[in-house]
């Protein structure tokens, strides 16, 4: 009789499972149109290509300022400083001590961070 009731336990779960993996796999199928693509979106952005332009990733600079090297968060003009500290310009090599106060501009941060790193250990 145990025997039996564990069986029958058994066999009902794995029916619900089979139940439910079939039941979404026919929903998922019907929501593919004829040609096996999915549908359109039907809501659009809400702003024009102008504003996406304007909506620009921030960068980020890397530059010294008065012995002090900083890196920068840059967003168009809007300018925030993100780390600074403080180093001796006099035993870095001039070519790099010239890039930097030009500043050096990044697209992420870590590589950003790593160039300060180097700069400051």
């Amino acid at each position: 009789m145990k025997i039996l009731k564990n069986t029958l336990l058994i066999s009902s779960y794995l029916l619900l499972v089979a139940l439910f993996f079939f039941g979404g796999y026919a929903i998922g199928r019907r929501e593919i149109n004829n040609e096996g693509t999915f549908p359109e979106p039907t809501m659009y952005a809400a702003w024009s290509e102008q504003e996406v332009e304007e909506r620009r990733s921030p960068e980020y600079e890397v530059i010294i300022e008065d012995g002090i090297l900083k890196i920068y968060k840059c967003i168009g003009e809007n300018k925030s400083v993100i780390m600074s500290e403080e180093i001796s310009e006099s035993i870095f090599p001039r070519q790099d001590i010239k890039e930097l106060k030009d500043g050096v501009r990044f697209d992420r941060l870590e590589a950003a961070q790593q160039m300060f790193e180097n700069f400051v250990s």
